[in-house]
C-alpha cells in the first residue's frame, strides 16, 4: 500500500493516476491551486480526493506532505524545488518529468542527509529517451565497444493524418513555452568540437530528416555537450539531441521570429489594433508590403494562413510573442476525431574492439487515441507512474537526487513501459556514412 500526492491536473496527470490506482490498496490525492482543475480530474475516478493549496507556498504545502508516502510534481518546472524542500523537511521520497534545474541540484546534499528518493527526468523527453539510450550505450561499453556518434531527435506532433496545415504542428496546450525554448542558443559536439547555434540561427540550422516513412527537418536543442558526461560516453566525437518537426514548421516560425512576432522582451502593447497595423508597428514600417522582402514566399503565406496579416482584431496583449501564442491556439488545434503522435529516435554510430564500426537506430512512434489519451500523456504519465510505484514498492532505493541513467533505474521501467506498449524498436545497421547525414557540415 501506497498514498500518492500528486501536484498538478494537467493533461499527464490523468494517465499517471490511473496507473497508480491500478494497484487496489493505493490511494491517491490531487492537489492544484484551482481546486476545480483538481476535483475535474479526482472526479474520473473512484476514491480520489481533490485538494486546492499554493505551490509556491513551502509552509502551506509542508504539513500537507506529511501525510503521503510519496509526492508526484507536475506542475511547471520552476516549482519543483519548493515542493522538492517540503518533501525533504517531511522525509517523502518525490518524482518529477521535468530537467534536472540548477536548483534541485542545490538540495542533493539535503535529501541524502534526509535519505529520501527525488527522482527528475522520468517523462518522455527528458525520461524515455534516457532510458533507451543507456540501454545501448551500456550494452555497447560492455561488449567492450565506443560510441562514436550519438544523435537523438524528439517531438510531438500531429498524427500524419492530422497534418493539415501549414506549420505541421498542433497545440493541445499553451504554446508559449514552445515557442520560448526557440529563444536559446544551441550546443553540441561535432568532429570533437563544441559547435554553437545562436538562437536567432536556429531554425535556420534546422536539417531535413527521414524516420518512419515521414519527411521531417530538426533543430538542435540547447546544451547536448553535457550529454558526454551525463551518459559515459568521452570517446564520442558526436552528440547532439534535437526536436522533430515537419518539413515547413521551421521556415514559418523563423519568418515569425524575423518579423518580430516571437519578441518576449517587446513592450508595444497590441491595444487591440487589427493585425497588419499592429505587424507595421512592431516593425518599424507604415508600408505593410515591405515586409515582404523580409521572409521566404512560402513563408509569407504560412504566417497569413495563421492570420497574421489579416484585418481580423488582435486582442488585448502585451505583446508580440503573446497576441502570437493567441493566434496559434486558434489555429492549430485538434478536432475531436483528431490525434498527436510522439516520435523519438536515437541513432548510433559504435566502433567494435576491432575498429570495425556499425550504426543502432533506436525509434519509439507512439499514436494518441480518440477519446482516450494523447500520444504525449501517455509517454509522459506513464514512466513518472511507473517510477512512482517502483519507488514505493523499494526496487529503486537510491538515495539523493538521481537520475534515471543507471541499469537498476531504467531497465524495471523499460520492462514494465513494454507491457503498456511503449517500446524503443532497436535496428543494426550497416555502416554507411550517409545514414548520420545531420552531421554533415
Amino acid at each position: 500500500m501506497a498514498k500518492f500526492l500528486v501536484f498538478g491536473a494537467g493533461f499527464v496527470a490523468e494517465p499517471l493516476v490511473e496507473y497508480l490506482l491500478r494497484r487496489s490498496d493505493n490511494t491517491v490525492t490531487v492537489v492544484s491551486h484551482i481546486l476545480e482543475e483538481a476535483q475535474a480530474l479526482a472526479n474520473k475516478f473512484p476514491g480520489v480526493d481533490a485538494v486546492q493549496a499554493d505551490v509556491t507556498n513551502q509552509a502551506q504545502i509542508e504539513p500537507l506532505i506529511a501525510d503521503y508516502d510519496l509526492v508526484v510534481s507536475l506542475v511547471p518546472a520552476t516549482l519543483h524545488a519548493v515542493i522538492a524542500k517540503a518533501a525533504i523537511a517531511q522525509g517523502k521520497n518525490m518524482v518529477t518529468a521535468s530537467y534536472e534545474s540548477p536548483a534541485m541540484r542545490e538540495l542533493k546534499q539535503d535529501a541524502l542527509d534526509a535519505g529520501v528518493t527525488i527522482l527528475n527526468e522520468i517523462g518522455l523527453d527528458p525520461g524515455i529517451d534516457h532510458l533507451s539510450a543507456m540501454k545501448i550505450i551500456d550494452q555497447a561499453h560492455a561488449d567492450n565497444e565506443k560510441v562514436i556518434s550519438f544523435v537523438s531527435w524528439c517531438g510531438g506532433l500531429p498524427s500524419p493524418e492530422a497534418n493539415d496545415n501549414p506549420l505541421g504542428y498542433k497545440f493541445s496546450w499553451a504554446p508559449k513555452g514552445v515557442l520560448l525554448a526557440l529563444l536559446n542558443d544551441a550546443l553540441f559536439l561535432h568532429n570533437g568540437k563544441v559547435e554553437r547555434v545562436v538562437a536567432k540561427e536556429l531554425l535556420k540550422w534546422a536539417k531535413p530528416l527521414q524516420a518512419n516513412g515521414l519527411n521531417l527537418e530538426g533543430y538542435p536543442n540547447r546544451d547536448s555537450t553535457g550529454y558526454q558526461e551525463i551518459y559515459g560516453i568521452p570517446e564520442a566525437e558526436n552528440i547532439i539531441r534535437g526536436t522533430f518537426r515537419y518539413s515547413g514548421f521551421c521556415e514559418i516560425i523563423q519568418a515569425a521570429k524575423d518579423l518580430s512576432l516571437l519578441d518576449a522582451e517587446s513592450e508595444v502593447p497590441t491595444g487591440n489594433t487589427i493585425w497588419t497595423d499592429y505587424v507595421c508597428q512592431i516593425n518599424g514600417v507604415d508600408n505593410f508590403d515591405a515586409l515582404k522582402t523580409r521572409v521566404s514566399e512560402s513563408a509569407w503565406r504560412g504566417l497569413g494562413w495563421i492570420g497574421c496579416f489579416s484585418e481580423k482584431a488582435t486582442g488585448d496583449f502585451a505583446g508580440p510573442i503573446d497576441a502570437f501564442c493567441n493566434l496559434l491556439v486558434q489555429k492549430l488545434n485538434y478536432h475531436e476525431d483528431q490525434v498527436d503522435m510522439v516520435l523519438l529516435q536515437h541513432k548510433f554510430e559504435i566502433e567494435k574492439a576491432d575498429g570495425s564500426r556499425y550504426h543502432i537506430a533506436s525509434t519509439l512512434q507512439e499514436f494518441g487515441q480518440v477519446g482516450g489519451y494523447s500520444a504525449m500523456s501517455k509517454t509522459v504519465g506513464y514512466p513518472a507512474a511507473i517510477a512512482c510505484q517502483l519507488i514505493a514498492d523499494g526496487i529503486i532505493d537510491r538515495k539523493g537526487i538521481i537520475l534515471p541513467m543507471t541499469k537498476d533505474i531504467y531497465l524495471p521501467i523499460l520492462e514494465l513501459l513494454e507491457k503498456e506498449g511503449v517500446t524503443c524498436e532497436e535496428e543494426l545497421r550497416e555502416y554507411k556514412p550517409e545514414f548520420l547525414s545531420e552531421l554533415a557540415s
